[in-house]
């Protein structure tokens, strides 16, 4: 019989977990509790949310997330019609354009942050705070280490 790694066992947990993350976000949209955005809009909402200027170009937030700048485009596109985030000229390059949250997109962002933090809450729960924190070194350490990759 095949034995299994720990690390294997650990990427499935994690793979698992965050699958049932999203699952868990598309049953609230479907009773109608949560905005019907995707976790990639959220990502990228919060690409523009969290830059310095709360601003940002189609290609760095196709950096920061990986996906490509076609593929945030389309996205971006949904979301300026969805009404939650505005294409601004840049200021310092007249040929760019930078994407800002509008109004709308602030008060998502809003219930989104409270979405998650309310299931976060929910999750951790049980888990004593001495683990939360070994939790979050874990987390941090393997998003440096991806960071070198």
């Amino acid at each position: 019989m095949e034995t299994v790694s720990k690390e294997t066992t650990l990427w499935k947990k994690l793979l698992e977990t965050t699958e049932k993350i999203r699952n868990y976000q598309s049953r609230a949209i479907s009773k109608g509790k949560a905005p019907d955005i995707t976790m990639t809009q959220m990502q990228i909402m919060g690409c523009v949310l969290f830059s310095p200027e709360k601003s940002v170009r189609v290609r760095d937030i196709s950096e920061e997330l990986g996906i490509t700048p076609g593929g945030i485009s389309q996205q971006v596109d949904t979301l300026v019609k969805m009404g939650l985030l505005e294409r601004k000229p840049d200021e310092k390059d007249r040929r760019a354009v930078c994407i800002t949250l509008s109004e709308k997109g602030e008060e998502i962002n809003e219930w989104v942050d409270q979405f998650l933090t309310n299931l976060f809450q929910k999750l951790l729960a049980d888990v004593p705070e001495e683990k939360r924190w070994v939790f979050a070194e874990v987390l941090d350490s393997m998003y440096q280490t991806l960071e070198k990759l």
